[in-house]
């Protein structure tokens, strides 16, 4: 059976911490682990095995969700295709990006039921701690998310290596992710009180400083070549992950026999999704490798960067 402090490791490999949204609901004190609802709620308290099993659940909910995205990504492209033949491809394109920003929607809806499983199953156990303020940690500024959307957006306008309508939909999806942040934000601060809102105000100057105290503590200790290594694992990583595409796109073109100037969004994106999955597996390996040479992982290399941003 896995123990707690392996699906602990687990997780954080997995990265379900930032896509599961479980781990911030479970906290250790002590010997015991409290489970509140959503990060803020009453204190619960479970055991190392219901921990354990919540864990596991999580991983297998993220992989599921992992592959359903490509599955009904395709699915929607030749929906699209088969319901409005006779749109060009630049407007398909921009379609497709809403289309597939809302399956991204409904599947990020999906894997919250299942991070809001164990409130369900301990609906029925009392509370031993009264519920806290809810973290904004992870809530994006309105002036983060305008300014995410701008970049995604002068990204789409400048790239030229791919057809048009990737573009096009890259172009699309960011809207819509702008958008999709921003009433999030919006929903966030309406469940505030005024006396919340204030403390939280409190605890994000608090954490700017400690973020600070903490860069230059890290700065100081770190040996330069470590640092240079780190970033030529970032570098060969990314390398990896478009050197996936590449061979998923190419396999995808000699399957339909297109050749890459007459290459079609559609065959394009038939093997993008593969293709960025390959390249995950490709990389893998050298995170390990960036792990053992710089006791560093190559994935989390940006975690300095504020979660709100």
């Amino acid at each position: 059976m896995t123990t707690a402090s392996r699906s602990h490791r687990l997780h954080r490999r997995a990265g379900i911490d930032r896509v599961a949204a479980l781990p911030p609901q479970f906290e250790r004190v002590g010997d015991t682990w409290f489970f509140r609802r959503r990060g803020h709620g009453p204190a619960i308290r479970v055991s190392d095995d219901e921990y354990a099993g919540f864990m596991r659940t999580g991983l297998r909910a993220v992989m599921l969700h992992v592959v359903a995205l490509p599955i009904f990504a395709t699915l929607g492209w030749l929906l699209l295709a088969r319901v409005l033949p006779d749109i060009g491809g630049t407007g398909r394109a921009a379609l497709f990006g809403v289309v597939l920003s809302l399956i991204a929607l409904a599947l990020f809806g999906s894997l919250r039921h299942y991070a809001d499983a164990p409130a369900r199953l301990l609906a029925h156990r009392p509370p031993e701690r009264p519920a806290r303020d809810p973290d904004a940690s992870m809530q994006p500024s309105y002036g983060t998310i305008v300014g995410v959307t701008l970049v995604l957006l002068f990204l789409a306008a400048v790239g030229t290596r791919q057809p048009p309508g990737f573009y096009v939909t890259f172009a699309s999806v960011s809207v819509m992710f702008g958008l999709i942040l921003f009433v999030r934000r919006l929903r966030f601060d309406g469940s505030l009180t005024a006396p919340q809102r204030e403390r939280l105000q409190q605890q994000a100057r608090a954490a700017r400083a400690a973020r600070a105290a903490e860069r230059a503590r890290a700065t100081k200790g770190a040996s330069l070549w470590q640092g240079l290594l780190l970033l030529v694992f970032v570098g060969l990583e990314l390398a990896f992950l478009a050197l996936g595409v590449v061979i998923g796109v190419g396999v995808a073109q000699a399957i339909f026999g297109q050749s890459g100037e007459g290459l079609s969004f559609g065959i394009f994106m038939f093997g993008f999704f593969p293709g960025l999955a390959l390249g995950l597996l490709l990389f893998w390996p050298l995170e390990k490798l960036c792990k053992r040479w710089t006791g560093s992982s190559a994935i989390h290399a940006f975690d300095w960067i504020p979660p709100g941003w």
